[in-house]
């Protein structure tokens, strides 16, 4: 428990002016107390390297966790306006609301930044609006292992990582643009950044480690993932295609024409997860890449659950919490710690 202590002395004596930026994580899933002071052990770090951190809680421990969190930073609720039209919390509305810094890097819970890379990211964005790096899982398990195989093989394909877990961007420069609420939630931050004329930086050479999810997080957020995408039609597209092709080979090809189909799938991710792997094999092992066959196999089956979802309406993953409830700070007490104009 020292570092508690340590981190609101250091919390205590640094003023915003001279901290490098406003780090804001969003923590939405109930977590066992030791994981929780595991997590505050690693937020204080950032606190000491010179960060504002600002943890939204979106868990019904709120007055639990605030015994923890209070050592390390702001700890508030999500509020309605921090929220996307699903009712989960959008990280960047919610950065751009409490964030006080220009710096603002926003990370999920999972992503564990140490003071060299908020450094790097904070350095980046001297000229950049929004810098994305690369992150990435260790230790690595096979649902681990499957994320990887996605990471690489859009690596092999675009430099700006897909679904990354953190970023960082100017507020100035978030500021000075209009529409972003008007975007469809579904879209990532970085996405919707850039839809807007922000110019976004891809730090491909900057890697960021991530603890894996729980088996039952990662399920939850294949269809999520399949969700977004679909603001990308070209996408989307192909992998609604690749099943009916294959049923179709099978029906009038025979098993070896969709034999053929397949090794091709398996050939050409492999290549492009092995071209996305240069550069990044510090952080990626060899066995990442062999994981990109199964990707492409679980979401071109993702798409199908998201798109039933669509249809059955289920949209709303989590419901909305009126502001002021019983042990969570309203809107007012929020405001007030926001900068000044």
């Amino acid at each position: 428990m020292a570092h508690h202590s340590l981190c609101r002395n250091n919390v205590m004596r640094i003023s915003n002016s001279d901290r490098c930026c406003s780090y804001v994580v969003v923590h939405e899933d109930a977590a066992s107390p030791d994981a929780l002071r595991s997590f505050a052990a690693h937020l204080s770090t950032l606190s000491v390297a010179g960060c504002e951190v600002i943890v939204v809680d979106d868990t019904p421990s709120f007055d639990r966790n605030r015994r923890v969190f209070r050592w390390v930073g702001r700890h508030v609720a999500a509020l309605p306006r921090h929220r996307s039209l699903r009712g989960t919390v959008d990280p960047l509305r919610a950065a751009l609301d409490l964030g006080s810094c220009e710096k603002i890097v926003v990370g999920n819970a999972r992503v564990r930044h140490d003071a060299a890379t908020i450094a790097a990211i904070c350095a980046l964005l001297e000229v950049h609006d929004v810098v994305e790096p690369q992150d990435y899982y260790d230790p690595l398990p096979w649902w681990g292992g499957i994320d990887a195989g996605r990471m690489l093989v859009h690596r092999g394909i675009d430099p700006l990582p897909d679904h990354g877990a953190t970023f960082g961007f100017r507020r100035s420069a978030a500021r000075g643009l209009h529409g972003l609420d008007a975007l469809d939630d579904g879209d990532d931050a970085v996405r919707r950044l850039q839809s807007q004329g922000a110019i976004a930086h891809s730090a491909g050479g900057l890697f960021v480690r991530c603890e894996p999810p729980t088996v039952a997080s990662w399920l939850r957020e294949r269809a999520r993932h399949a969700d977004d995408d679909f603001a990308l039609p070209l996408k989307t597209a192909f992998f609604f295609a690749l099943l009916p092709i294959a049923v179709l080979l099978v029906a009038f090809g025979g098993p070896s024409l969709a034999g053929g189909y397949a090794g091709t799938l398996v050939i050409g991710s492999l290549a492009l997860a092995l071209r996305g792997r240069v550069g990044a094999a510090e952080v990626f092992p060899l066995r990442a890449a062999f994981f990109a066959p199964l990707w492409i196999l679980e979401r071109s089956l993702s798409v199908y659950w998201a798109l039933l979802r669509k249809l059955s309406g289920v949209t709303v993953e989590r419901p909305i919490l009126a502001e002021g409830r019983a042990g969570v700070p309203a809107a007012g007490e929020a405001a007030s710690h926001r900068r000044p104009g």
